[in-house]
């Protein structure tokens, strides 16, 4: 049996706090715990904390891309395809990356939860899931 607990204060000294005990050697609870712990942080950490982590370290392309997902005002902010996201963060970023990784990260952000996603795979769209907000820091699991 294992007791994970997660506590943010935010600036103005209000503590919230998680808890989540379990036998993680079980993996769909481990799954969904470390999911749990990562939303939790994502709506409880302010982006500029996010900011000060990463300062001075070169983000992978999806990190960056959960980042503008997101918190990027020129992010999608109904449903979108990967067509969409590639085109857009191209010109955000300035840099070229291929459908097929934007499709592998899209896929790898629904499994986490991160975004929810409808339609066969020839027509497949994504949009945040609910749960996201464009103003809580990112964290990539």
């Amino acid at each position: 049996m294992l007791k994970v607990r997660v506590e943010v204060t935010d600036e103005e000294g209000t503590k919230t706090t998680l808890e989540k005990e379990g036998d993680l050697q079980i993996q769909l609870l481990r799954q969904m715990t470390i999911s749990d712990v990562t939303k939790f942080l994502e709506t409880h950490l302010s982006s500029p904390a996010l900011d000060d982590y990463y300062e001075g370290e070169e983000l992978t392309i999806k990190e960056r891309l959960a980042s503008f997902l997101r918190f990027d005002e020129k992010a999608p902010k109904d449903w979108f395809t990967s067509s969409e996201v590639k085109r857009i963060y191209e010109d955000v970023y300035d840099e070229k990356v291929g459908l097929t990784t934007i499709s592998t990260y899209l896929g790898n952000f629904h499994s986490t939860g991160i975004l929810m996603r409808k339609g066969s795979r020839a027509k497949r769209q994504y949009r945040l899931a609910a749960t996201e907000s464009r103003d809580v820091a990112s964290a990539v699991v």
